[in-house]
């Protein structure tokens, strides 16, 4: 193993990872380049609990969205060779793709402004598992029966795993060659990237490989379970080794040259002129006063972080293979003591004093299944799942407080609904906070029936069941609707999805169901 580092630098970083430091756990590859070349590496923790394997800069991981990098450098090359027109609809490549008056073109894709829905949302809605097989083929049938937008193309960013298969697909029908062979030519081989591939078999045996795990929360781990037979969003199997040779070719250009390089680096602007921080595969962040580019990835129990920090031409990649790792944060620490010298410390946000009586109501935790109800005793929190005793939350700062068993914090989401985040074993699950007022039976009985979606070419039955509705289908466990809004509910259980329902003359006529990166896909009533 490489160390040219001094022996308390190696302590500092070394401590970032001591969590994974340790026999029966699963762990981290780290690899640190400095102007090309690896100034540290070293495996924490286990690649194979089962038997006992240790985690190496050599252990080949499963890198997730990591992977989008890759596919989007096959399209830049395509595009610098005349092949591929990045502005040009693409139906001229994928005509199988529905036309839905507007234009998405190949650069739509690439920087996840296409207004698709995501496929993940759109196979677990039709009654997926995600350990499941899933084949590109799969993913692609989805995405092709899709005949509405999120948005309009180039209006905003959402993350959508559905253009980077697109992007594979692409590279297929223009090269005549599948993405793994593509990249295996033009990348892999010139950069001498040998221990890296795109996995687009999921029987394929892979020597040295990490496999994934998640925490019991009653103790020890479990394993997760990935058997992905699709490439372009995802399915990348490399080494921190190996991705230290792809940073070193943001200098020296041997892929691509100098003009693909800057081109792949470009954030894209929008239609109403904002800038989306997000390049060819690549997020393109600030912070301690230097330039963040990489990328992270996410799949079953792997976690991945591959960037640079400029302009200080430090390299920093981590792969772990535990589903609460954190490996952007950790590399930004490490970039931290790297860089101390340089590092500028932003002064602390202020933070609005939290009112406690603003936490106080009944959230939906989707995660467990249950309700958690929040009340407020003179100046004390208490903290209640429903059919458990309740019990006190400690203060700790701003709107943070300990269970004992979790950390839970007060906030809002994204779309600003007051939520509160339950943290246990590393594990952040989301609770929405739900409305007071709840329909009566009677209401209730007027969302059931049965429900076809043609998008998804699927089938939800709804009945009232004691008091409570209770949505079925052929693929997935029954969960109950909790109330949250009018004529809105959201599932109890996982997947978790929101389902807004809509009337013709007063009588339900349908629903539209939605989550973070999948909105409205239409479900009809029978």
């Amino acid at each position: 193993m490489t160390n040219k580092l001094s022996a308390d630098l190696v302590k500092q970083i070394d401590s970032i990872f001591a969590e994974w430091d340790k026999a029966g756990s699963p762990g981290c590859a780290l690899a640190i380049s400095q102007d090309n070349e690896i100034v540290y590496e070293r495996g924490y923790g286990y690649a194979q609990l089962e038997y006992d394997i240790p985690i190496t800069p050599d252990t080949i991981f499963h890198v997730a969205s990591v992977s989008k990098q890759f596919t989007a450098m096959a399209i830049a090359l395509l595009a610098a060779d005349g092949r591929v027109d990045l502005d040009a609809s693409v139906r001229k490549y994928v005509p199988e793709l529905a036309d839905f008056g507007h234009l998405i073109t190949v650069r739509h894709l690439v920087h996840h402004v296409s207004g698709l829905r995501d496929h993940w949302e759109l196979v677990r809605a039709a009654g997926w598992r995600m350990d499941d097989v899933i084949t590109t083929e799969h993913l692609l049938k989805m995405v092709f029966r899709q005949r509405e937008l999120n948005f309009e193309p180039g209006s905003e960013y959402l993350y959508c795993n559905s253009g980077y298969t697109l992007l594979a697909e692409i590279v297929r029908r223009v090269s005549g060659q599948t993405l793994r062979e593509f990249a295996d030519e033009r990348i892999f081989k010139p950069l001498g990237m040998n221990n890296t591939h795109f996995h687009d078999d999921h029987e394929e045996i892979v020597k040295q490989r990490a496999y994934s795990y998640k925490p019991n929360l009653a103790g020890g781990w479990r394993k997760s379970v990935l058997s992905y037979a699709n490439v372009g969003a995802t399915s990348l199997f490399t080494t921190v080794r190996d991705l230290t040779k792809w940073l070193a070719n943001f200098r020296h250009g041997k892929v691509g040259g100098k003009e693909v390089i800057e081109l792949v680096q470009k954030p894209f602007i929008a239609n109403d002129g904002e800038t989306i921080p997000y390049g060819f595969g690549l997020m393109l962040a600030e912070h301690m006063g230097w330039q963040e580019i990489g990328h992270s990835g996410s799949d079953a129990g792997f976690r991945s972080w591959c960037g640079r920090v400029e302009p200080h031409s430090l390299g920093v990649v981590i792969l772990a293979n535990c589903a609460t790792a954190v490996p952007r944060e950790f590399a930004r620490r490490v970039a931290e003591v790297m860089l101390a010298d340089v590092a500028v410390k932003a002064e602390p946000e202020a933070v609005p004093q939290a009112n406690p009586a603003d936490f106080v109501g009944s959230y939906l935790l989707q995660f467990f299944g249950k309700k958690l109800t929040v009340t407020k005793e003179g100046e004390k929190l208490f903290a209640q799942f429903e059919g458990q005793a309740p019990e006190e939350l400690r203060y700790l700062a701003d709107a943070k407080y300990a269970a004992r068993e979790a950390r839970v914090s007060f906030g809002k989401g994204e779309d600003g609904h007051p939520q509160c985040t339950w943290e246990q074993r590393g594990i952040n699950m989301v609770a929405k906070k739900l409305p007071a007022a709840a329909p009566s039976a009677e209401e209730l009985a007027a969302y059931a029936g049965t429900y076809y979606s043609p998008e998804l070419d699927t089938t939800y039955h709804i009945d009232l069941c004691d008091g409570e509705l209770v949505v079925s289908h052929q693929r997935l466990s029954d969960t109950a609707l909790v109330p949250f809004g009018t004529d809105t509910f959201l599932e109890r259980t996982s997947p978790g999805f929101e389902l807004k329902f809509g009337r013709e003359e007063g009588k339900i006529s349908g629903f539209g169901l939605g989550s973070g990166r999948m909105r409205h896909v239409r479900f009809v009533k029978h």
